[in-house]
């Protein structure tokens, strides 16, 4: 992370200012275990400014002018957790089975992250090639984008009756159309208005709403019912590619990140060793098809299939 224009500071410099301002704080402290200035101590418990620059490390956006504060308050913090800490172990806390699983299952967790993290650091940027091809296959969130305005319909309909009643909303013609409709059969409705640029628009749908005059409208299927976006207006909003490259080579990065992960992953599972045991043990039928996919999120969000409503 480097310095934007917001101001936000890098981790580099922050490490910096943060260990001038811990000398203000800690000026008659000494060194702890492995060499780390000591803050505060809590009795024996020592708190350490290794342990309050991961604290800030944790801190989003940090900004110069609020190191000093943001140190302060971390030491606060770690003093108070140490003082709870230290109940807790007189308690046995530490040694409750459950506490004990917990701390088992973040350490796993912590770990695998850490090898994820360290595959996904791996994956390649991408080209300028990259780049140039990506702004020409998608017009519509670049040389063509536009900011568009929707009213949107959410019907709640029991899913045995969603195709149907789909298919009737189709043949409509107006928004009073849809409403009287929905009125007669007595289908719970909830009306509101949207503006979203092109690129919060659900990829899948982008190219059909691109498409779209004022006054028509898709339908999409949403879980628990339908949605209906009805088209009130557009506006131009073209982003040049000079400025949007930034923006797709983060975009395509993170799909490299991404994918790394994924190939990765599947790789370890294929040659893994796994057995299923007792009520598990169907499990193992469906084994080869779960190494092909990874538990890993994806940056654009996917709408189901939509139909075309044509108002005027």
């Amino acid at each position: 992370m480097t310095i934007g224009s917001d101001g936000a500071i890098s981790r580099k410099a922050l490490g910096a200012l943060v260990m001038a301002s811990l000398a203000a704080l800690a000026a008659c402290s000494h060194s702890g275990a492995g060499g780390s200035q000591v803050v505060a101590s809590v009795g024996s418990d020592e708190i350490t400014e290794t342990q309050v620059n991961h604290a800030l490390e944790r801190t989003p956006n940090l900004k110069p002018d609020q190191v000093d504060g943001a140190s302060r308050k971390a030491v606060s913090g770690l003093v108070e957790q140490t003082i709870v800490l230290q109940k807790a172990r007189d308690l046995k806390l530490d040694r409750d089975e459950r506490v004990m699983q917990n701390i088992e299952a973040a350490k796993r967790e912590l770990i695998v992250n850490a090898y994820i993290n360290r595959i996904a650091d791996g994956a390649a940027k991408p080209t300028d090639k990259e780049v140039d091809a990506y702004f020409e296959a998608n017009p519509q969130l670049f040389a063509q984008r536009r900011i568009y305005s929707f009213q949107e319909l959410a019907i709640e309909v029991p899913a045995a009756q969603a195709k149907d009643i789909q298919a009737q909303l189709t043949q409509l013609k107006s928004a009073q159309e849809i409403a009287d409709f929905l009125k007669t059969k007595q289908i719970p409705v909830r009306s509101s208005q949207s503006t979203l640029a092109a690129e919060n628009v659900p990829q899948a749908l982008l190219k059909r709403v691109a498409a779209m005059k004022t006054g028509q409208g898709l339908i999409v299927s949403n879980d628990g019912g339908l949605r209906i976006l009805l088209l009130l207006a557009t506006q131009d909003s073209p982003v040049d590619e000079d400025k949007a490259r930034p923006t797709i080579a983060a975009y395509l990065l993170t799909q490299n990140k991404r994918q790394a992960v994924q190939r990765e992953v599947a790789s370890l599972q294929a040659a893994a060793k796994v057995s299923y045991f007792g009520k598990y043990a169907d499990l193992a039928a469906s084994a080869p098809a779960a190494a092909t996919s990874a538990p890993v999120s994806t940056p654009v969000a996917e709408a189901a299939p939509a139909a075309s409503v044509n108002l005027k």
